[in-house]
């Protein structure tokens, strides 16, 4: 995002009020099409550099989206106006942003490659939920306390791992030998009871790979904060939430 401060010709504001009423809620779900508004491309274009990754996409009758380095904004069709922080709809008093936000994220949800993820599963499920974690988190510990009482009430839970590290950190090794273990479920136990988990077992690249996907993963989706978890229509809740609370959650998706 550095590459948005580079140009003083544009005052990004953190709350922008609409007075227009033209924006609603219900028109605030982006359409089917792929074509790019040429007039905000070049605009951006100029804003941002030659050399800056952004995509455009289509949202309502005022604006677009625009995704750089994973940070949805939304920008006016004449490409006139960036805007990042909160957008309201002063007729819905809908906020925009986590309009677009929320599409961002179902959008995502459905390329989470899940057979790489550790899995704890419901016999029953009736939900499933994404949990971005690290074992360094004393939050994200707490938060597995509940995981069978969650199995237990018919809800599956997919584990991102984002340790504090890249490869070679102390972070992301003991990631990876609880993820490479013979048994990962007992291991991942084993390291967020204690916050540790040594192992005598050589990771293969493969599941070293694995770790950076869901790296990867959690940037795509501009979660660095953890806990943070995923409900299936897109929906984040960031922190600790207790059994009952997130029950009550999910029974009101």
């Amino acid at each position: 995002m550095k590459a948005l401060y580079k140009a003083s010709i544009l005052v990004i504001a953190a709350y922008v009020i609409l007075i227009s009423k033209t924006v609603s809620a219900d028109a605030a779900t982006p359409s089917l099409s792929n074509t790019i508004n040429p007039i905000l491309n070049s605009k951006l274009k100029t804003l941002l550099g030659p050399d800056e990754k952004f995509e455009i996409a289509p949202f309502n009758d005022a604006f677009d989206q625009v995704t750089v380095n994973n940070q949805v904004m939304l920008a006016s069709k004449d490409g006139g106006y960036l805007f990042f922080g909160k957008v309201i709809d002063t007729s819905t008093r809908a906020d925009m942003m986590e309009v677009a936000n929320l599409q961002h994220r179902k959008t995502l949800i459905s390329s989470i490659p899940r057979e790489k993820l550790l899995t704890y599963s419901a016999k029953e499920q009736q939900h499933r939920i994404t949990i971005f974690t690290d074992i360094d988190c004393p939050f994200c510990r707490k938060l597995h306390t509940q995981i069978k009482d969650l199995n237990q009430q018919g809800v599956t839970i997919d584990y991102v791992m984002i340790p504090r590290g890249q490869v070679g950190s102390k972070a992301f090794t003991k990631t990876v030998n609880a993820l490479c273990a013979t048994n990962p479920q007992t291991a991942m136990d084993s390291a967020m009871h204690s916050g540790y988990f040594e192992s005598n077992t050589q990771a293969s690249s493969e599941c070293i790979n694995n770790l950076k996907t869901q790296q990867t993963l959690a940037q795509a989706f501009g979660f660095s904060a953890t806990p943070t978890i995923l409900f299936t229509n897109g929906e984040v809740v960031a922190g600790f939430i207790n059994t009952q609370a997130l029950l009550a959650r999910l029974k009101s998706l």
